[in-house]
């Protein structure tokens, strides 16, 4: 696991000084989404390989498993409450301590000035860190600790605690632990990977979308610099009915 994670680092600080020698004008912003997408996809091939020279099922052991259609329904109807409720947890945590300046230069990474970069943007945030994330901590981590420890709730929070910490983003460490505990829930309840790629891709696609169309959500969904409550009550009624879907079509697989 740390391995995983050393591996992307050093890709990625290599790849950068390469980027920067061989395109110099590639531009800063453009180097660091390809080499954002590039150690993402790589992060999870040490994990790949080992579990490949010990002969176990990469499928079984990464939770790479099918859930019904009514469950795919039901992880969407919570995902679009519990990423309302995430984002009203970070204007909190902005109004209460103010935005530091690396977080402002991560905003102006994430903005959309061309096709070519929107394409990377989408893909790395949307597509492949959900994908690889997912893979790495719910599907191998989590699952190692659930048999090691043989306590689930110790296994989500564990997990959850080290996802958020390996963002290194203290700004945004409770609402990453946050979703952290929902996306090992999900992983378990339904021995599947799937609904957390699911949740944390429209989840990271939100913020792309925040990022990008401010002047939409200014109109609908923003309400003196927070969520307007009636998507926070919207939010709450999803989440709630959701996950009573989710649990009555678990109970009729079962």
């Amino acid at each position: 696991m740390l391995f995983s994670l050393l591996f992307a680092i050093l890709v990625g600080a290599g790849l950068v000084s390469l980027l920067k020698a061989l395109f110099p004008n590639l531009g800063s912003t453009n180097i660091s989404l390809i080499t954002m997408l590039i150690s993402t996809l790589l992060i999870c091939v040490p994990v790949i390989a080992y579990l490949r020279f010990i002969g176990l099922s990469i499928r079984k052991r990464l939770r790479i498993n099918s859930i019904s259609k009514y469950s795919l329904f039901s992880i969407i109807i919570i995902s679009i409450g519990f990423i309302i409720i995430v984002d009203e947890l970070d204007r909190i945590v902005y109004t209460l301590f103010g935005a530091p300046e690396y977080l402002q230069e991560l905003v102006e990474q994430l903005q959309i000035t061309s096709i070519r970069n929107g394409v990377f943007i989408v893909f790395t945030t949307v597509i492949a860190a959900p994908l690889v994330e997912e893979m790495l901590f719910r599907g191998y981590l989590q699952k190692v600790l659930e048999e090691s420890w043989r306590d689930i709730t110790k296994a989500i929070l564990a997990t959850s605690l080290f996802f958020a910490l390996v963002h290194l983003n203290p700004y945004w460490i409770v609402q990453i632990y946050l979703l952290g505990m929902v996306l090992g829930y999900l992983a378990w309840r339904t021995n599947s990977i799937i609904p957390g790629i699911i949740l944390h891709g429209l989840n990271n696609g939100f913020a792309v979308a925040l990022n990008n169309v401010e002047d939409v959500f200014n109109r609908y969904y923003n309400w003196y610099e927070h969520v307007n409550p009636l998507w926070i009550f919207i939010a709450i009624v999803l989440i709630i009915f959701g996950f009573k879907m989710l649990n009555k079509d678990l109970e009729n697989q079962s």
